[in-house]
């Protein structure tokens, strides 16, 4: 799917999430149901606003729910207004609901036409490495034929660490990249989650470190 620059909406709301001398954690658990997260800004990309995300309850446990809206055709971000990564590891869980079941992480997002994102798609059975750059996507790397559980939680993650990429599905590496661009040394971003705006998907134990091997 071809994307073009879009426009960005960004809404800072409320504030809640467990830290580290290594890092940020953000599960949830002490947000209130019903109510936007806290500590992050949401964004747009190729649609009118970022759409809904509350909290909302999955048993004891909290979660970050971004709603479907099926007249939504482009992508919608929540992003951690603490700090700004440029080498990280980053996890998180993830549930996809109704809708196009595309979802995931992203990172280095400078705006809605800067960034990089790792997508779970269980509608097209595929994992998706791509990079956004002044609005036009660049595949990096992709897996189709995945066998997964649609009504599970899968474990993601990415290790962006100087010009090397990977990407973990439930604890099995499925992407080894190298990031080619001439301006590897690339500014710092935000990093979050992100889901298609006609998908629902559920987000908890987003974590955010530095690269271990420093």
């Amino acid at each position: 799917m071809r994307l073009r620059r879009a426009l960005v909406s960004l809404a800072c709301v409320g504030a809640a999430a467990a830290s580290s001398q290594r890092g940020q954690t953000f599960n949830f658990d002490a947000d209130r149901a019903g109510e936007p997260p806290a500590r992050f800004a949401l964004a747009a990309m190729r649609q009118d606003g970022p759409g809904s995300w509350l909290v909302r309850r999955d048993g004891v446990n909290g979660a970050l729910v971004h709603a479907a809206n099926p007249a939504a055709a482009g992508f919608a971000l929540a992003l951690a207004t603490d700090g700004s990564e440029r080498d990280i590891v980053l996890t998180v869980r993830l549930r996809l609901g109704g809708g196009s079941m595309a979802g995931g992480l992203v990172w280095r997002y400078i705006d809605a036409g800067n960034f990089y994102a790792a997508i779970l798609d269980l509608a097209r059975r595929e994992l998706v490495l791509w990079r956004v750059t002044s609005g036009n996507r660049v595949i990096l790397e992709s897996k189709d034929d995945l066998e997964l559980d649609t009504a599970a939680w899968h474990a993601l993650k990415v290790v962006h660490d100087d010009e090397d990429i990977a990407v973990s599905l439930g604890g099995i590496r499925v992407f080894d990249d190298r990031d080619r661009r001439a301006d590897r040394r690339a500014p710092t971003g935000r990093t979050g989650v992100i889901a298609a705006g006609n998908a629902e998907v559920w987000f908890d134990d987003l974590r955010i470190d530095p690269p271990r091997n420093r």
